[in-house]
């Protein structure tokens, strides 16, 4: 049977134990086949340990946080040991620093300082897996259309063709910045309805490529291109470069913000989606939504009628008009996956889905988990 690890807040030293804490009555489940000990080994991430001993691998910061004796609590190296004890408090996690530290019966240990010096020369893992996730990231954007609108744009390129590649010489018009010489190409895609308003939150920017201003003669400027991934043609649009800023070692965590949300787009136009891919929602930096949140997924709720109960034949007459619900029970849907916010725009955010226990699809929830 599933452990349910409810911590009180312990004692700390030096560089002590991680607990995990029950927080505002939520209650952290340890999976059944969780280890009593485990050694971190190169490869390892922070989320994937979280997941081996806990169903929701989420939590583990969250309880690090409530420890101001560590530095920096996401910092763990090959050669530490993680081991399941129990305690008074009931079972908690401790961390012993290249195996050195050894639990006492108060959930304490002791840990030899002399392994520091070896630390200096190896790395701590990283907090979630990005080098097997940034392939699958996508880099389109979601602007107005009158961002597109009045964007400047592509009317030519130096050989006279049709289509422009890497390091083609093209001419473009407009309004430019003076101080910004990268651009990213784009072209108009989709546009997003946000299925709560049935109002227009955003066109997809698809990412062409890159460009960089080497001349400008009023709202003329001469660029070449870079880092092409599709040809770009007459037309296609130019805005100030963006980036993705998720960094590997920052570990997910929910928005300190109740969302409920709805998915817009699975990975361009799919009606399904899996595990990698990328999800646009209707909830942005307006939502005080951030680079790093992790959200979950649900599914809708189940609407059940009880007619269990006896009722008067004068309630039988309400139900047959529709004036009476007083036997329809409305259910919450299971959160049944883990997606991380990795762009964020004023209404509307992209995120990859991290994990799922089944397939997404676009009447699913997005909320804080």
């Amino acid at each position: 049977m599933t452990n349910i690890l409810k911590t009180s807040f312990p004692v700390f030293l030096l560089l002590q134990i991680l607990s995990f804490v029950a927080l505002a009555a939520d209650e952290i489940q340890i999976r059944e086949d969780a280890p009593s000990r485990y050694e971190v080994v190169d490869g390892d991430t922070l989320w994937d340990i979280s997941g081996r001993f806990l169903e929701d691998p989420w939590l583990w910061p969250e309880v690090w946080e409530l420890n101001p004796q560590i530095e920096n609590p996401h910092l763990i190296y090959p050669g530490d040991v993680i081991a399941l004890i129990y305690s008074a408090d009931g079972p908690m996690l401790t961390l012993s620093r290249g195996g050195t530290g050894v639990p006492d019966v108060d959930g304490l240990r002791t840990v030899r300082l002399s392994p520091q010096v070896r630390r200096e020369s190896l790395s701590a893992i990283p907090a979630i897996p990005l080098d097997r996730i940034s392939s699958f990231l996508s880099s389109n954007l979601v602007v107005s259309q009158s961002d597109i609108d009045n964007a400047p744009y592509l009317f030519a390129n130096r050989g006279g063709t049709l289509l422009s590649s890497d390091d083609d010489v093209i001419y473009a018009k407009g309004n430019w910045d003076p101080v910004i010489n990268r651009y990213d190409i784009i072209r108009g895609g989709m546009a997003y309805v946000d299925p709560e308003t049935n109002e227009v939150v955003g066109v997809e920017g698809r990412l062409l490529g890159s460009a960089t201003i080497i001349k400008r003669e009023g709202n003329n400027a001469t660029l070449t291109i870079t880092d092409l991934m599709e040809e770009v043609r007459e037309g296609d649009r130019f805005i100030p470069a963006a980036a993705n800023t998720i960094d590997a070692n920052y570990f997910p965590v929910p928005p300190d913000v109740d969302i409920n949300g709805s998915i817009l787009d699975i990975s361009s136009g799919r009606s399904l989606g899996n595990a990698f891919d990328t999800i646009v929602i209707n909830r942005g930096s307006s939502s005080r939504l951030k680079v790093g949140d992790l959200l979950g997924l649900q599914k809708p709720g189940l609407i059940v009628e009880d007619n269990y109960q006896e009722v008067t034949l004068l309630e039988k007459f309400y139900r047959a008009l529709g004036y009476s619900e007083d036997h329809i029970e409305t259910f919450s849907g299971q959160i049944f996956a883990s997606v991380l916010i990795y762009r964020v725009f004023d209404n509307t955010s992209l995120g990859i889905i991290l994990s799922t226990d089944e397939i997404v699809r676009k009447e699913d929830k997005v909320i804080t988990p």
